[in-house]
């Protein structure tokens, strides 16, 4: 009797997303891109041919901050703590904080309930404060994981009248310490009604966790929108050459990129001309292009218009200008000239196109010669100097 065939058949399980529950984020897009795709609908879809052995279907899965994403097969294990390493001597540690309240701000924006609403004229302005501090819970010290926060994800999106702010925890060590605490949630969306007519909507999220959202009611305000400052994209490799060359220390270092301060910003694009990667944007949200360090232009004293004032030597914080004679006093030091018989003099190496010389030369002796523009700041930025800044 022969004996019968046998078939096996290979089944190959796939992922699949809820459109009901995705609020395209586009995490699942940008991570696994082999899998998912954002469709022309605004959301996230699985392909026909996707690669699904390439990836752990937990780490998938779990990149959704409102689950969203399902897997055919069997879920492997969730990544936990036990998988980490035990730090020795981490009792003692942990004694010295066991006892401790609880930050009651960083528990508040865990949940998403540190923000603040502001209706202004053409705009309204919601700007929230996501966590900057791993709470205290025992495992932290256990396993040795950072005090600092690593950078939350964030989402935000419109339905009807209503603006919501979807923010999750990323690192996935931080993550595994989620509900090891009844107030350390791994994700949070956090709802704003707003009662006026919205025709548009612009949102930031920077390095130092914060996300402001501007709703627009006014056409003329939105057209010439513009942020208080530039702004460091996720594009930043944390190089620093930025925070080198920004001439009022408005830029710091952050946990995966640096971080621009809009109240000493000017606004002058130097970080964007010296960043390579592309990853600054202006106040206008347009990229700052990069310039080739060698073909950065100069500033350039004009002789004639120079009266010797020296607020130009003062304002620059690179010492990229000085004090000269003037042609016809050359040999005369140049302390005991008159001020009319000295001018400015640009040493080179030291300019790193600023614009600041610029902006406080009330005779427009000083030029640098760099396509941009941006707003006056003229004589007030010296009282900003003498105010020890």
């Amino acid at each position: 009797m022969a004996e019968a065939e046998t078939q096996s058949v290979i089944s190959i399980d796939s992922f699949r997303v809820d459109p009901e529950a995705c609020i395209a984020c586009d995490a699942c897009c940008q991570d696994f891109p082999e899998i998912f795709y954002m469709g022309d609908d605004q959301k996230a879809h699985a392909r026909d041919d996707q690669k699904a052995d390439l990836y752990n279907a937990r780490t998938v899965v779990d990149i959704c901050p409102t689950d969203a994403i399902h897997f055919s097969g069997e879920l492997p294990e969730a990544e936990d703590l036990g998988k980490l390493t035990e730090v020795p001597g981490w009792e003692l540690e942990w004694a010295k904080w066991r006892h401790v309240e609880e930050d009651k701000v960083e528990r508040d924006r865990r949940y998403g309930r540190d923000y603040t609403v502001s209706e202004e004229d053409g705009y309204v302005h919601i700007h929230m404060n996501l966590p900057t501090r791993v709470p205290a819970v025992r495992d932290r010290f256990k396993y040795g994981l950072p005090e600092v926060m690593p950078d939350y994800g964030s989402h935000v999106y419109r339905k009807g009248n209503q603006v919501l702010i979807t923010a999750w925890v990323k690192d996935p060590k931080v993550k595994a310490l989620c509900h090891t605490s009844s107030s350390f949630p791994g994700q949070f969306t956090a709802s704003f009604d707003v009662h006026r007519d919205v025709i548009g909507m612009k949102h930031r999220h920077d390095a130092h966790g914060i996300v402001e959202v501007i709703l627009f009611t006014d056409q003329a305000k939105m057209d010439n929108w513009a942020w208080r400052s530039h702004f460091i994209t996720t594009a930043c490799t944390a190089c620093s050459i930025c925070e080198r060359v920004c001439p009022t220390n408005a830029i710091t270092s952050g946990e995966e990129r640096y971080h621009i301060e809009p109240d000493l910003c000017i606004n002058c694009s130097v970080c964007g001309v010296y960043c390579p990667f592309d990853a600054i944007d202006d106040a206008k949200e347009v990229v700052v292009q990069k310039i080739k360090p060698k073909q950065v232009p100069k500033a350039e004293v004009h002789e004639e218009l120079c009266t010797g004032c020296e607020y130009c030597v003062d304002v620059c914080p690179f010492e990229a200008l000085e004090m000269v004679p003037a042609p016809g006093f050359e040999g005369t030091p140049v302390g005991l000239l008159p001020q009319n018989n000295r001018i400015a003099a640009v040493i080179e190496k030291n300019c790193i196109s600023c614009k600041l010389c610029e902006q406080v030369c009330i005779k427009d002796a000083v030029v640098v010669p760099r396509a941009h523009q941006f707003e006056d700041i003229g004589m007030s930025f010296m009282s900003y100097l003498t105010d020890e800044h």
